[in-house]
């Protein structure tokens, strides 16, 4: 949805001030001074002008605007400045939702103190002042609570946004990712073996005449490290050939790590004794994989221990080393340019936790996490708790507004006691309080709202209270209202959530009836219950559920949207992991089946001529699986834009890359048919790139033969990819949309499914 242009809005209100004052005045012929004119022009202009900045510095622009409707509180007649005046709501608006929440609160509490002031100033309310000053206050919080939903929304959406990004860049490193990891795994398990089998068979030859026992010891040495070799080339194998098997749980992974970094000879102590979500055991992960790289550059050698425990409000990792190995001066600077720790916090952060490094007091590092035992009722992605509770309470002092109003005139009225006003305002206050929870426990707080409210009726049955303070008991109905929409956008069951307007309707207004039973009023007296009913239902159920309708209709709608761009979102970051799988599995793939077709085959022969005594078909054999070795690490080294900087640098691909595309696919073993019809067209670079990304994710889905058709000499230009892959969880189909509204694009369905693009559109398959 497109943004209102900011000048729109102080136009309309600049419009509408100017036309109600001093416009219609002059046209009805009243005495307008010319002073009062100009002062109304200028404060509306003032203010208009101010509000075109309300987006970029919305602090100056309230500062603005309350000087000039002071001026023009003091210099024209009262309620001259009916529109305008909603300058500073506006302000207060742009405040809530670009600024932190703590500037919000003082905004808001200077306005409501500011205006409070120019109240008093004018001395015409009176006694009506309080209820006048309750009515300024809801319309503040009203204004906030709109505007920090809208920061929330925002917060929410960049979120998402950021999730895409990181799964997208996921992606985008996963088969270089792999390859790294693989060619490392390669070079620590057997390329050193084989090495060392080259080495010592080699020098045996050479000396051997003058030692002949060391002749024997080689041979017994190629025996039994060929087999050693062969036995980690099989499991590796096997391995890579299960891709989905892994270590599973906290313990598991640091574990596994730990293991890395011991062959690298660090001194690696584990003990974890907790199990957090998977969420939080990737940021364990993660962060004790940076602190043991750091620890690796800084203190080689140094003793390690690794904690993973609950602790009181989470869990807490603890990576700690003696510093055995460092100077000095090194553990000042440990952490080099400060991106290993800003990394490591941000993980921590991310979470709702926090973290600290820095030297032990017995010598050496410490990096300590205390991460959230549940992601989920953390940060919630970075969000601030008490932002929610903020909103929370603006919709507590709303429903406040009616019954306080009411309350403030009935003891103007003198229809309060001394004993009465308190129990009043306790009751409103127990009525109202419960809409703090509304986000946790929306049923239970309807329910709280509709049995306070049967507490007026059994006050005026005992001779507490009279008719007359049902007025009060009506006023409050606004919790409903609000409880209502709470239960339509927080509540389980969606389906069942429409009976929160049925239980209101068959509760409130039999208690408002059986207060006008019981203490009926003398032109009623001798009316029935039946008839009562009936008459508290026309004149206060019908237009009790027009509010309550609309409600729920509000929370109803927010809850679907709320939920569609959810599943939105993790279908696409879904569809984007599984390609990242995918790249990942064919390198697995890849070398797999390199080592199957030479390592594997020369590793044996070492072992069998070791046996046989044949040193010589040793050392060939060596040397023939080492070259083999080496000539897989060196392709798997040698990965297109290894350097995070180089990848920056590459430029985005488009369709002329659909060739390279199919290649790599084949590569692994796959039949790609790629047939392009009017190659060499220009295209918009928007579209160029996302028709090549549309056919990149649907030859991700799948690993069969398929074929791929490019039409470009029409417009708009079609792509078909025949077979479509099987999407049986909808992650395809999710990606392919999520890809599409980044864009402006769009799925349509029919005889010929099609996807439309801004600039020209592509043609599918239906999804199966």
């Amino acid at each position: 949805m497109k943004r209102i242009p900011v000048w729109v809005l102080p136009v309309v209100l600049a419009v509408l001030q100017l036309t109600s004052w001093p416009g219609l005045p002059y046209l009805e012929r009243q005495r307008v001074s010319a002073v009062a004119a100009a002062t109304a022009v200028v404060v509306t202009v003032v203010a208009a002008v101010a509000l075109l900045w309300r987006r970029t510095a919305p602090l100056a622009v309230t500062g603005v605007i309350v000087i000039a409707l002071t001026v023009g509180e003091w210099g024209l007649p009262t309620d001259t400045l009916s529109a305008i005046g909603a300058a500073d709501l506006v302000a207060l608006y742009g405040v809530a939702v670009l600024r932190s929440q703590r500037t919000t609160v003082l905004t808001l509490l200077a306005l409501i103190g500011w205006q409070c002031a120019l109240v008093a100033a004018t001395g015409e309310l009176g006694a009506d002042y309080p209820a006048a000053v309750a009515l300024l206050v809801a319309f503040y919080v009203t204004v906030v609570a709109l505007g920090r939903a809208r920061h929330r929304w925002h917060a929410d959406r960049a979120r998402a946004v950021a999730e895409l990004a990181e799964a997208e860049d996921r992606r985008s490193r996963a088969a270089d990712t792999e390859r790294h990891r693989l060619a490392r795994e390669l070079h620590d398990v057997t390329a050193h073996h084989l090495t060392s089998i080259v080495v010592i068979a080699s020098a045996a030859q050479r000396i051997g005449a003058a030692r002949p026992e060391l002749v024997a010891e080689a041979r017994d040495f190629a025996a039994r490290t060929g087999r050693e070799t062969l036995a980690a080339l099989h499991r590796l194998v096997a391995l890579l050939q299960r891709p989905d098997v892994g270590p599973d749980g906290a313990a598991a992974r640091l574990e596994e790590l730990a293991e890395g970094f011991r062959r690298l000879g660090q001194r690696v102590t584990v003990t974890a004794g907790a199990a957090p979500a998977p969420a939080v055991a990737d940021a364990a992960y993660g962060i004790a994989r940076e602190a043991l790289t750091n620890t690796l550059r800084y203190a080689p050698g140094a003793a390690v221990t690794i904690g993973l425990e609950d602790v009181s409000g989470g869990v807490e990792l603890t990576v700690a080393d003696d510093g055995a190995a460092a100077s000095d001066g090194t553990s000042a600077d440990r952490l080099g340019s400060g991106r290993g720790l800003t990394g490591m916090r941000e993980r921590a952060e991310a979470l709702g936790g926090s973290l600290e490094a820095g030297p032990r007091a017995g010598g050496g590092w410490q990096v300590r996490a205390v991460l959230p035992t549940d992601p989920s009722s953390g940060s919630a992605g970075g969000r601030r708790p008490g932002a929610d509770r903020l909103i929370d309470a603006a919709v507590l002092l709303l429903a406040l507004v009616g019954p306080v109003i009411a309350l403030l005139v009935l003891l103007g009225e003198r229809s309060l006691t001394p004993g009465q006003a308190p129990l009043a305002a306790l009751l409103i206050i127990a009525h109202a309080a419960p809409l703090m929870w509304r986000r946790d426990r929306p049923w239970i707080v309807l329910a709280a709202a509709v049995g306070t409210t049967w507490v007026w009726p059994a006050l005026v049955a005992v001779g507490v209270l009279s008719l007359t303070h049902g007025w009060i008991a009506a006023s409050a109905l606004g919790t409903e209202v609000l409880a209502v929409h709470a239960v339509a956008r927080y509540g389980r069951e969606p389906a069942l959530n429409w009976l929160s307007m049925v239980a209101v309707l068959f509760t409130a207004i039999p208690a408002l009836t059986l207060i006008l039973v019981l203490d009926p009023p003398p032109d009623d007296a001798g009316d029935s219950p039946a008839f009562l009913l009936v008459l508290m239902t026309v004149i206060a159920g019908v237009p009790l559920a027009f509010p309550l309708f609309s409600a729920w209709l509000t929370g109803f709608l927010v809850r679907r949207r709320r939920d569609r761009d959810r599943l939105r979102q993790d279908h696409a970051v879904a569809a984007i992991t599984a390609w990242a799988v995918a790249e990942a599995g064919a390198e697995r793939a890849r070398v797999a089946a390199g080592l199957r077709a030479a390592v594997l085959r020369d590793t044996a022969c070492v072992a069998e001529a070791a046996d046989r005594g044949d040193l010589d078909q040793v050392l060939r054999s060596a040397r023939t699986a080492l070259d083999a070795m080496r000539g897989l690490l060196n392709d798997l080294r040698e990965a297109p834009a290894a350097d995070p900087a180089d990848r920056g640098r590459t430029p985005q691909p488009t369709l002329a890359a659909l060739p390279d595309l199919a290649e790599r696919w084949r590569a692994n073993g796959r039949t790609v048919t790629l047939e392009v019809t009017g190659a060499g067209r220009a295209l918009s670079p928007d579209l160029d790139l996302s028709a090549y990304r549309v056919v990149e994710l649907l030859l991700a889905g799948d690993t069969g033969p398929v074929t791929v058709r490019v039409d470009l000499t029409g417009d708009p230009l079609r792509i078909r990819v025949t077979p479509m892959p099987a999407d049986p969880g909808g992650e395809v189909a999710a990606g392919l949309r999520a890809r599409l509204a980044a864009v402006g694009g769009a799925l349509t369905t029919g005889a010929s499914p099609e996807i439309t693009l801004p600039n020209g559109e592509v043609a599918t398959s239906q999804p199966a």
